[in-house]
């Protein structure tokens, strides 16, 4: 049930602010800070489950032991300006020793939804107008068993939240459900349905990962074995005007085949499903692939498969997905451009054609080998989470996730319009008197082929021209 745990080497530390790196920008990269646990530790695996929702970052930690040995924890971050600060660190309040809280997690505006996979339950946590968070409600289902996984995955959309149980045996032999929950206008949070797919069959692991937008769910089996042994398949769900949840489309890729483990992840945004299948034919075999779905009359059907430009065998592209309007966030968490397993993550854009097309890749500043960049990810707006839960900065698999701007690149020059800040001369991502007094000391500089500190627009000088980029982005906080 629990990820191997690999010895990473050393990393080269950055300085830690309150559990907040900022980090330096990339010109492609956009990296804007690097998180971590004020209080972390070896093996809290900070970073196995993240979400993002607006200027709200969430981090899980199942592994953290402040209230017991594997008990777990979540930590909240916020965006103040251009920095992203520690806010809340949130414990169960009853969860036992061993619970795993933090091992899924989902947060969308003042709601948080965490779930303890070994405790077999699910915690809500709402804000309140003091801006504290706190726990609203301990979720199971009506018919939940210790050995259903009732926590694996976790997903949620204004007052329905949704929880996978990929073990459950109600649909054949542990071929696994997924439990609805919804808040009443009382502020009670119940069980209002319960998932199970139509031809589910043994060990499907139905529910092994859950997402919700709206009146839509997919959820995703990757054991599914329809197309080969481990083919994976995932499903659509809507929501009747009668507040019935019901089937809609059983999702399977147009190429799929055994062991890609189509299924084991899936988002939902509006009328776009994006499900992953990590070792699926991209680019190399078994370099991995990620398919949308949109919707065709009553049921959905596949419009794309996208797959990494470099991709290779052993990447695991797609074990990730994360999806919001027409940006999409892939995670690859075996590739090696940074050393075995270090990671990465891709960013594609739909068009107004309603093409996908790659316009990044993002690496972590000071990814190493073993780090997992990108075994979890989350996107929100033009804010993207990529977690890297065995990095070692505060010890063995301690963990980190970095927050990157992310978007289209509408000028075609190379570099995601979310990373342009012009006037930013310091990359702090603000414009202020830090960037004038740069460009001021390198008033006059002529230095086409190297480039000069007060360039704002790449022309090789720093003149009025830049003067006036400068003072007319003046104050503006980016992304």
């Amino acid at each position: 049930m629990w990820p191997y745990k690999a010895i990473a080497p050393a990393l080269i530390l950055a300085p830690v602010v309150l559990g907040a790196v900022t980090a330096p920008r990339a010109a492609a990269q956009c990296q804007v800070a690097k998180l971590t646990a004020s209080d972390g530790a070896r093996e809290d695996r900070f970073g196995y489950s993240v979400g993002v929702s607006g200027e709200v970052v969430a981090v899980g930690a199942p592994w953290d032991d402040d209230r017991g040995l594997n008990t777990g924890s979540v930590y909240l971050f916020e965006r103040c300006g251009p920095l992203w600060s520690p806010g809340d660190k949130l414990p169960p309040v009853d969860a036992p020793i061993g619970a795993g809280f933090g091992r899924s997690l989902a947060v969308d505006g003042e709601i948080l939804l965490v779930a303890a996979l070994s405790e077999g339950a699910a915690y809500v946590f709402e804000r309140g107008q003091d801006g504290a968070w706190c726990q609203a409600a301990r979720l199971t289902g009506h018919d939940t068993v210790p050995m259903d996984f009732f926590g694996w995955s976790a997903a949620l959309s204004g007052n329905v939240a949704v929880v996978g149980a990929p073990e459950d045996d109600d649909n054949g032999s542990r071929s696994g459900s997924v439990y609805v929950f919804e808040r009443g206008q009382d502020g009670t949070w119940s069980q209002v349905a319960k998932l199970i797919a139509d031809d589910g069959d043994s060990h499907d692991f139905f529910g092994g990962a859950v997402a919700i937008d709206g009146d839509v769910i997919a959820v995703g089996a990757p054991d599914d074995e329809e197309l080969g042994n481990w083919s994976g398949s995932a499903y659509v769900f809507e929501r009747d005007p009668d507040s019935t949840w019901s089937q809609v489309s059983k999702l399977l890729a147009s190429d799929g085949g055994g062991f890609d483990s189509f299924g084991a992840s899936v988002s939902v945004s509006a009328d776009v499903v994006l499900v992953g299948a990590y070792d699926a034919d991209g680019n190399d075999v078994f370099a991995g692939a990620a398919y949308v779905f949109n919707p065709e009359g009553p049921t959905w059907g596949q419009v794309a498969k996208l797959t990494a430009a470099d991709g290779q065998n052993g990447d695991r592209f797609g074990i990730a997905v994360a999806i919001d309007g027409e940006l999409g966030v892939i995670g690859a968490r075996g590739d090696d451009d940074l050393g075995y397993s270090a990671g990465s993550a891709y960013v594609f854009v739909r068009n107004e054609d309603d093409v996908w097309s790659q316009v990044a890749k993002l690496l972590a500043d000071d990814g190493a080998a073993e780090d997992r960049f990108g075994k979890r990810v989350a996107v929100s707006g033009n804010v993207a989470l990529i977690a890297a839960y065995t990095d070692d900065d505060q010890g063995e698999d301690s963990g980190s996730a970095y927050v990157f701007a992310v978007g289209p690149d509408e000028d075609g020059d190379g570099v995601m319009d979310a990373c342009e800040c012009r006037g930013d001369l310091n990359h702090d991502w603000i414009v202020d008197y830090y960037d004038l007094a740069l460009l001021l000391a390198d008033w006059d500089c002529n230095d086409p082929h190297n480039g000069c500190p007060g360039d704002c627009d790449a022309d090789g000088d720093t003149d009025h021209a830049d003067l006036g980029i400068l003072l007319g982005n003046w104050g503006e906080v980016c992304p």
